[in-house]
């Protein structure tokens, strides 16, 4: 019954989602829009998304290894499957299946990939909420007509940016106390998640020793850069595809607003990464509803098909199926060996 109303609950939200945004329009001149895309600068957004995965594999390789980090194919099998994972369905299930499908091809232990996961989502926490930041301030009386959004997103932002500061400043410089913190809540679990609730919680805090390293902290900064690069300049590109270029700042805001639409638990963000797209294409760039529903699809389709083909591919090529990958799953949340 459970698990009913769960995918009841989603398909509801996913259809209001998707009513929203298809309000209004006019199915047959979206169509026409979108075939009036050119291929070649089309083309360049997916490739640009593709090579973010490149981006993220080498970042979490080093945050992984030390002087023997995990082999190249391994890591990038093991992170491509998992985006594509949590691409494609309601929850993050790959930030689990990444570090289950890393433990069991290498030395890695599974505490310790997830741990690197959380180190992942904070710096891409940091990098979305600094570009967002950025444009508010660089914008902060461009749209008088929405001047709220940008003031109190502004505000927001860099006060929960304030806040992972001290997080992170407080487990580097006192990280015993806020260890003996975390066990304390941590005994609100049940006595079998205890062990893995602290060892997840050190591996995240062992990757702060990375400052510690120059060339191999560079390296993960490098790497999240290039990673936001990609994922900005291929809205750019389907801008000027679709024969309406907007200033590159305008990404950072788009990015910023479709993270909160992907937040949303339906199934790769479906209808909510669409429906705030829509929102900031027609509320503060003046586009049409039909051109914004074209445009919505097609950035949905960029940042989603080459994680999605290339994840495929590759599980098909390992011979993996769906319950292959939840057995090594279970297998592995034990934090047993890897097996050969």
């Amino acid at each position: 019954m459970r698990r009913i109303l769960q995918v009841t609950s989603i398909a509801l939200l996913t259809i209001f989602f998707l009513g929203l945004f298809l309000w209004k329009s006019n199915l047959r001149d979206v169509w026409r829009i979108m075939l009036s895309a050119n291929l070649l600068w089309l083309a360049s957004a997916f490739l640009v998304n593709w090579l973010a995965l490149i981006f993220r594999t080498i970042r979490w390789r080093v945050l992984l290894g030390g002087p023997k980090p995990p082999g190249f194919y391994p890591t990038f099998f093991a992170n491509t499957t998992g985006y594509m994972l949590s691409t494609v369905l309601p929850i993050r299930a790959g930030d689990v299946a990444r570090p289950a499908l890393l433990a069991r091809r290498t030395n890695v232990r599974f505490s310790e990939a997830l741990g690197t996961v959380l180190t992942e989502r904070i710096l891409d926490l940091f990098s979305i909420l600094g570009i967002f930041i950025w444009f508010c301030v660089l914008r902060w009386n461009s749209f008088p007509n929405n001047a709220g959004v940008v003031h109190g997103g502004a505000i927001g932002c860099t006060v929960v940016l304030a806040l992972l500061i001290l997080l992170l400043v407080s487990l580097y410089f006192f990280g015993g106390a806020v260890r003996r913190l975390h066990g304390t809540l941590g005994r609100i679990l049940p006595k079998r998640f205890r062990e893995p609730w602290m060892k997840f919680f050190d591996a995240f805090a062992r990757t702060l020793s990375i400052t510690e390293r120059p060339g191999d902290f560079f390296t993960v900064i490098f790497a999240t850069a290039a990673v936001w690069v990609c994922l900005t300049a291929q809205y750019s590109l389907v801008f000027i595809a679709m024969h309406h270029p907007l200033p590159y700042d305008a990404t950072f805001f788009i990015s910023g607003v479709t993270t909160i639409g992907v937040a949303i638990p339906t199934p790769g963000g479906v209808g909510g990464f669409h429906k705030l797209c829509q929102w900031a294409l027609t509320s503060f760039y003046g586009f049409d509803i039909d051109s914004s529903v074209a445009l919505a699809l097609l950035m949905h389709l960029v940042g989603t098909v080459p994680v999605v083909a290339t994840g495929v591919t590759l599980f098909a090529r390992e011979g993996l199926r769906w319950r292959d990958l939840r057995r090594e799953a279970e297998d592995v949340a034990g934090d047993t060996p890897p097996q050969s």
